[in-house]
């Protein structure tokens, strides 16, 4: 029922044969060969068939490409997972990175004002050394 309903030709010509058959069989003789009625059923058998035929190369090609979009659906999956990874590696390193870079401006920090401690040191012993040898001459 399911190639009937996708294709109007086959739905008319099966029912063209149904009420053929239909006609034939409330009828008591069976038609001869050569008479009209027996070759016009002949004619609708070879049509069914062909439409049959047709439908299924037509099922068989839809069928492929299903198979083929769902094996590329598949892939782009395969694709997305692997990004995912690949994304999730690359957070944990800037997160690595953003706590490197904050301990190592800290610790830049804490050499600078001891840098400035040390230079201000070195200067009052400077002067304090520059006043002695004033004072001692």
């Amino acid at each position: 029922m399911a190639l009937l309903s996708s294709s109007p030709l086959l739905a008319s010509l099966f029912v063209s044969y149904a009420n053929q058959a239909a006609a034939f069989e409330s009828a008591s003789t069976t038609p001869s060969p050569e008479s009209e009625e027996w070759k016009g059923l002949q004619n609708t058998i070879a049509t069914l068939q062909e439409e049959i035929k047709k439908l299924g190369s037509d099922n068989l090609e839809m069928v492929e490409g299903l198979e083929a979009a769902e094996a590329s659906q598949e892939a782009f999956r395969s694709q997305v997972s692997s990004l995912k990874e690949v994304n999730m590696s690359q957070e944990n390193d800037i997160k690595s990175l953003r706590a490197e870079l904050t301990e190592t401006k800290e610790k830049y920090g804490r050499l600078m004002v001891d840098s400035v401690a040390e230079k201000t040191a070195l200067r009052n012993l400077v002067l304090d050394l520059e006043v002695r040898l004033d004072t001692s001459d």
